[in-house]
C-alpha cells in the first residue's frame, strides 16, 4: 500500500504546473520531432530535447493560455530578479537553421523584426555569444529585453520585464542570459 501511494504522489507531482530545477540538475522544457525531407523526398524525423540546467533553485510556472501545439510556454522565477518568459517553438527558416551560421545582413533583419515592439530609437540591440560559443541576439529598452537564438530549427526566445514595469536592472539581465546558456538541445 504505501508504494501504491508513493507512486501516486509522483504521478501527482508529474502532473503540476509548476517545478523546481535544482542545482546541477536538468529539467526536460520541451521535447518534439522536427521534420525535414531528404533527396529522395521521404520524411525524415529528429528528436528534439531541450532542456534547463541552472546553477540556483528556479520556479518553472506553464503558461497554459498559448494555444500552440507543437512549443513550450513558460515563465522562469527566481527570487529576486524580474522573471523570464520563454518560448520555445520550430523556427521554420529551413532545415538546420542556425544562428551561428547566419550573416551579418540576417542578424541584423532578425534585430529590426524584433525591433519592431519597441519605439524607434528607444531600444539598444546587440549580437553576442553565450559561454559556449552560441550565438544569440537581444533587443530591448529599460524595461522590456527580447533575448533569442535559432538553433537546429528551433527558436528559443526570452522576454523579460518586471510586473510593474520598472526599469531592469543588470541582475535581472544577467537571469535571462543564464536561462538562455542553460537551455540545452539533445
Amino acid at each position: 500500500m504505501k508504494k501504491m501511494i508513493l507512486v501516486l504522489c509522483a504521478v501527482l507531482a508529474l502532473g503540476c504546473c509548476t517545478a523546481f530545477a535544482e542545482a546541477a540538475n536538468k529539467v526536460v522544457l520541451w521535447e518534439n520531432t522536427a521534420t525535414e525531407v531528404d533527396e529522395a523526398g521521404n520524411l525524415l524525423g529528429q528528436p528534439v530535447k531541450v532542456t534547463l540546467e541552472t546553477a540556483e533553485p528556479v520556479e518553472i510556472e506553464m503558461i497554459d493560455e498559448v494555444d500552440v501545439s507543437d512549443g513550450f510556454f513558460a515563465k522562469i522565477r527566481r527570487d529576486g530578479v524580474a522573471p523570464v518568459v520563454v518560448s520555445i517553438t520550430p523556427a521554420d527558416y529551413g532545415a538546420h537553421a542556425n544562428l551561428n551560421k547566419a550573416t551579418d545582413e540576417q542578424l541584423q533583419a532578425f534585430i529590426a523584426k524584433v525591433a519592431e515592439q519597441f519605439e524607434e530609437g528607444q531600444y539598444v540591440s546587440e549580437v553576442k555569444k553565450t559561454e559556449s560559443g552560441n550565438t544569440f541576439l537581444a533587443v530591448g529598452d529599460a524595461v522590456t529585453r527580447s533575448v533569442w537564438t535559432i538553433y537546429e530549427d528551433t527558436l528559443i526566445e526570452i522576454i523579460q520585464y518586471k510586473e510593474d514595469f520598472t526599469e531592469l536592472t543588470a541582475e535581472d539581465q544577467a537571469f535571462a542570459i543564464e536561462i538562455l546558456q542553460g537551455i540545452w538541445m539533445e
